[in-house]
């Protein structure tokens, strides 16, 4: 576990920004100048042969890194090396700094790092390609850090799949896109056998001689890291954090270490003691989004009972819901593959960044089995039967491992709710006469990430906007595609000309782009509207109001992924009656403003919306199966009055 700091020797505040990287209690501390950059970097002790770096040669390294197959690498390369940064390192000396080159070379490491590479006036950055280990930069001022908080205002997350190549001398820049996930589109599918061997691989090569736990939550996924590690002879001790003395993941974890001869500590947060807790797990986390801080408690008590038993080392069984369809979002017959994909793609933002930082605050290095290279591959290529709601996981629980069905049958229970964390979140809140989310914004006045909103003026698309805007991400423009083909299948088009003056009343910048509407270019039209936000307003990532529409999402995504940021979708597969009757409520009102479906004629036009409204749509829904929320193109809408508007 490292942390890392790379800047110009003239950046303003260099220690201020060690300081905030976790390198309290490093094991050594080493900082290298060269041609007016200042290579600095915090080695926390885990496992021994702790090479101090930076690496100095032809270039020099810095990285936190965990690569599980150096030693192959290096007898395959013919290097000498006595771990696996300095490994990397020596090939990074041989490499060409080429596109092919630096692409074979990532993609030849099994494990999870981020690195910062120099030479000859050439700066290489990059991740492993699922986003364990975290890597954030600027460019202007010159800064790389392996966390967000060592000058939040300035930095921006590295793209776990891209790499990034920044030539000093002329200023610029080059992204190079590693798309992982396309390697299995069009391999052999996976056999049981296949992902099983997989699955226990990936828990044995992440097992040390240092001491470890596993942060547990008594579900099945903390539980087959428990099982492995027992089977292979490894003993660990399960850590599992209770908002008040009860909760339902503090029964399960009794049960199940009662069961299997476990050690199980127990950790009890009162709700005071939370809530004096709270404003430093924003700061770690680097969020005041409400789910990321409910589900950070728990990791972070359970950590800071560790560091004080000695832990150096966390499992977690992030991960296992994204490849092996976990989640409700997978259910009911949608298309699993693009869930996983929609999943893995933005895990990097949505959880391993937060739980990372929350084992590095209390110097413990977490190590996440389900998201392994190899592990991930397989469950892409898996046919998709053995996929739903972890089918093959419990199989595996089942027969390996004799699991009882009260521990293999537990239904999902989010860490947020299983801890009770969420629930002293809204009693605080209550308390004070706040919703969560101002509650926690008063606690950690920094706004979550830069977004832009794929914005038609349309109800969807306007309350996915608020949802996140209510989550404190700091909405910095609106993206509008103006399509002249009024079938588009992409683009809203009636009255899409009332963004503009949405756009003042909300007073939020527009960024427009126009399309002709052909099928084949429209997303290259989308891309350029995306690139622009991004240039204009450095967003992170960009908000849809997507609901049913794979079409449209699995589009957006992929853009995105290819850009280098990332995609919302907060209203994604929220029940079509629950979203309406929630729009009512919150204030937005909208009026129809095109038809498109038997049940649906003329008259609607102009339409305002009301509980009546709803109520009409639900009995054509019955008679003529058609989407209340208009999802399938039944009708479009354009808001007139909403919480948004502030003229």
């Amino acid at each position: 576990m490292c942390g890392i700091i790379v800047c110009s020797e003239h950046y303003a505040d260099i220690d201020g920004a060690e300081s905030s990287v976790s390198h309290r209690g490093a094991s050594s501390h080493k900082r290298i100048c060269k041609d007016g950059i200042v290579f600095s970097h915090f080695l926390h002790s885990v496992v021994g042969n702790n090479i101090v770096q930076p690496f100095e040669g032809r270039g020099i390294l810095v990285a936190n890194c965990e690569i599980y197959n150096w030693k192959q690498l290096a007898e395959e390369h013919g290097i000498s090396a006595r771990n696996d940064a300095e490994m990397l390192f020596k090939l990074l000396e041989r490499a060409k700094l080429d596109e092919n080159s630096l692409l074979q070379l990532i993609n030849e490491l099994d494990g999870d790092f981020a690195c910062v590479y120099y030479r000859e006036g050439t700066m290489i950055a990059f991740r492993d390609p699922i986003g364990v280990n975290p890597l954030f930069y600027s460019l202007d001022p010159l800064l790389f850090a392996s966390e967000r908080c060592a000058a939040p205002a300035q930095l921006r997350e590295l793209h776990p799949r891209h790499i990034l190549v920044h030539k000093m001398a002329a200023n610029k820049t080059k992204s190079i896109y590693n798309n992982i996930f396309s390697l299995a589109e069009h391999s052999q599918s996976s056999s049981y056998k296949s992902i099983e061997r997989a699955l226990l691989d990936a828990v044995d090569k992440r097992a040390c001689e240092a001491k470890s736990g596993i942060l547990f939550s008594g579900g099945i996924d903390s539980a087959f890291i428990a099982l492995r590690m027992q089977e292979i002879g490894k003993r660990i001790a399960l850590y599992t954090t209770s908002v008040g003395r009860s909760s339902s993941d503090l029964d399960a974890s009794r049960a199940f270490a009662d069961a299997h001869g476990f050690e199980l500590k127990e950790i009890n947060v009162s709700y005071d003691e939370l809530l004096s807790h709270i404003p430093k797990i924003c700061s770690t986390i680097s969020s005041c989004d409400s789910v990321k801080v409910g589900v950070a408690v728990p990791i972070y008590f359970s950590a800071m009972s560790a560091a004080r038993d000695g832990i150096k080392v966390l499992f977690s069984g992030l991960g296992s819901d994204d490849i092996f369809a976990g989640y409700h979002r997978f259910r009911g017959g949608y298309n699993i593959r693009n869930e996983q994909l929609s999943s893995l793609r933005s895990i990097y933002e949505r959880d391993t960044y937060r739980d990372n930082t929350a084992c590095m605050r209390n110097h413990a290095e977490l190590r996440v089995p389900f998201l392994d290279k190899i592990l991930v591959q397989e469950c892409l290529r898996a046919p998709e039967k053995w996929l739903q709601d972890k089918m093959i996981l419990r199989k595996i629980l089942m027969h390996r491992y004799s699991l009882d069905k009260r521990f293999y049958g537990r239904p999902k229970k989010a860490a947020q709710y299983g801890s009770n964390s969420m629930k002293c979140l809204r009693k605080h809140a209550k308390n004070q006469g706040k919703t969560i989310n101002s509650f926690l914004f008063r606690l950690h006045p920094r706004k979550n990430i830069k977004l832009g909103a794929l914005y038609t003026g349309g109800k969807d698309s306007a309350y996915a906007l608020y949802l996140m805007a209510l989550r404190n991400y700091d909405i910095s423009c609106l993206i509008t595609v103006k399509s002249s083909n009024p079938h588009s299948f992409m683009f809203h088009t009636p009255r899409i000309d009332a963004v503009e003056n949405h756009s003042i009343l909300m007073s939020i910048p527009l960024v427009k782009e126009k399309s002709a509407g052909d099928k084949e270019r429209e997303l290259i039209d989308l891309r350029k509207a995306i690139h622009r936000a991004i240039k204009l307003y450095g967003v992170e990532g960009v908000i849809t109001g997507a609901l049913y529409s794979d079409y449209q999402r699995s589009r957006i995504e992929k853009i995105c992924d290819e850009l280098g940021i990332r995609a919302f979708s907060p209203l994604w597969h929220v029940d079509q009656e629950t979203h309406m009757k929630r729009l009512l409520k919150d204030g937005f009102k909208f009026i129809i403003t095109s038809v498109s479906s038997e049940g649906l004629d003329e008259s609607w036009i102009g339409r305002v919306s009301d509980a009546q409204m709803l109520e009409d749509l639900k009995v054509l829904s019955k008679k003529y199966g058609i989407n209340i929320s208009g999802e399938g193109g039944e009708y479009e809408s354009l808001v007139v009055e909403c919480p948004l508007f502030k003229i």
